[in-house]
């Protein structure tokens, strides 16, 4: 965010940027600096006008699944994702496809996305599945998660794996997508070098180590966490000892190609790996970012001497500043040294200002199903926008605030929220509330979303989460 995208250093201090780290990071004294837009005092609208017009496409990190019912706005708690991924320039999926089924009981795996299911208007079907074994792929039975790369499926008479499935459902509803397996084949030699570099900044700190790998993925599609070391022996990973970071790195590369390749599997002679590394979730945030995933390919930074990641997170990761501020901005300390290990020893690694937003807002947009919704949240966000007028940008005063009108909100009129609604609000499950198919419907932005800003919204989710758990 230079001159070149309207913005100067005074200007950047509406998105939390001082001067002074904006002159480190053009003269590259600061490799990393980490900012939340979930503090900013914009008006919603003006503010993802603003991110929509940059030179750059933030893009929106979620699981891969069936995002059909997303697509159609039948998917509760993750409708927001449409909103975020149809404004064009907004955000675009970029779909982490290392992810594990849910299990049968709903106890394990990737219980949010449910990449074991198809999703049809909020009722969920479960695919058959296969593993590995030594017999070849063989039924699951659903007891315990797999890893998604691993799996196999039948779809419409074929038998392809789980990734294939997904993909080319991706496609039909979001066709700019992209995958996490994708990135780190096409990228490999830097990936490569990002690790390689990672790991030598760690040394023998077993807590450093752990962020850059911290699981093993075994042949049969299980995962297991472990707490690397390194001895005289090699890295050391659960059961396996790896001689060198090389062999290290090389391994943890293998569930990436099998990912990308439809047809594996599906021949005798083919198997996973008998195990292999897995990536720490903040070595993957940092590889989306030193690599260019908001950008074109072949897009130098779009700020010349130093880049901008702008990526929005959902609760978990960005958060809903001030109650919770997602685990990013939280632990950006912790990490720090990462990203400058990579921009200090490769050549190609630009400083980076890392902008996490928030698309805890997008909760507030009720279903077009439930029109009761969307006239008892408009009428929170009058009352909200009542309450707070003497002071809007004092989060000390405002947050109390919205605390107390969320309370009084619902004890009375809130009451009738719909139990799809408080699902929603509660990051519950995607699934139809009474296990009915659900009518196709559409996300609706309530009267005075717009002129919320987006520290006040997130204020307001923060309320209603609390108040509604």
């Amino acid at each position: 965010m230079t001159t070149a995208l309207g913005l100067d250093p005074q200007g950047l201090l509406e998105i939390g940027l001082d001067e002074e780290a904006w002159g480190e990071l053009r003269s590259g004294s600061s490799a990393f600096v980490a900012r939340h837009l979930g503090r900013v005092q914009l008006p919603m609208a003006e503010l993802t006008a603003a991110v929509a017009a940059l030179p750059l496409t933030p893009i929106r990190t979620g699981h891969l699944a069936d995002w059909g019912d997303i697509a159609s706005g039948r998917s509760t708690v993750l409708d927001y994702n449409r909103v975020v991924c149809r404004v064009p320039g907004l955000a675009r999926p970029l779909l982490y496809d290392f992810n594990q089924t849910e299990d049968t009981a709903l106890a394990g795996g990737d219980t949010l996305f449910l990449p074991g299911s198809v999703i049809d208007a909020g009722v969920r079907g479960r695919l058959p599945l296969r593993r590995w074994s030594p017999e070849g792929m063989v039924r699951h039975d659903g007891e315990g998660s797999l890893f998604v790369p691993y799996a196999e499926t039948e779809w419409d008479g074929e038998r392809l794996p789980l990734t294939e499935l997904h993909r080319r459902r991706m496609r039909a509803h979001f066709p700019d997508a992209s995958f996490h397996s994708d990135l780190l084949t096409r990228e490999e030699d830097r990936v490569t070098e990002v690790l390689l570099t990672l790991l030598r900044a760690a040394g023998p700190d077993s807590r450093a180590l752990a962020f850059v790998f911290d699981r093993i993925v075994h042949r049969d599609g299980t995962v297991e966490r472990f707490k690397p070391a390194l001895d005289e022996s090699g890295y050391r990973l659960g059961p396996v000892t790896y001689p060198t970071a090389e062999a290290l790195v090389a391994a943890s590369l293998l569930p990436a190609r099998a990912a990308v390749t439809a047809e594996r599997f599906t021949v005798a002679d083919a198997a996973p790996p008998l195990h292999a590394p897995l990536l720490s979730v903040d070595a993957v945030t940092l590889l989306y970012a030193v690599l260019g995933t908001h950008r074109e390919p072949g897009q130098p930074p779009v700020c010349g001497d130093f880049d901008v990641h702008v990526q929005w997170g959902a609760l978990a990761m960005g958060g809903y500043p001030p109650q919770r501020r997602g685990y990013f901005f939280s632990g950006a300390k912790k990490t720090k040294w990462m990203y400058e290990a990579v921009v200090r020893d490769l050549p190609w690694a630009a400083p980076l200002l890392f902008v996490i937003a928030p698309t805890a807002p997008f909760l507030l947009w009720p279903s077009s199903r439930e029109p009761r919704d969307v006239e008892l949240v408009e009428d929170l966000l009058t009352r909200v926008r009542t309450a707070i007028s003497a002071w809007p940008e004092r989060v000390d005063r405002t947050a109390p605030e919205i605390q107390r009108v969320v309370a009084e909100w619902l004890a009375a009129g809130g009451s009738e929220l719909s139990a799809a609604f408080r699902r929603q609000i509660r990051w519950g499950d995607r699934l139809s509330p009474d296990g009915r198919p659900l009518p196709a419907g559409e996300p609706v932005e309530p009267a005075g979303f717009a002129t919320l800003t987006m520290s006040q919204a997130c204020q307001v989710v923060g309320a209603l989460v609390e108040a509604v758990a």
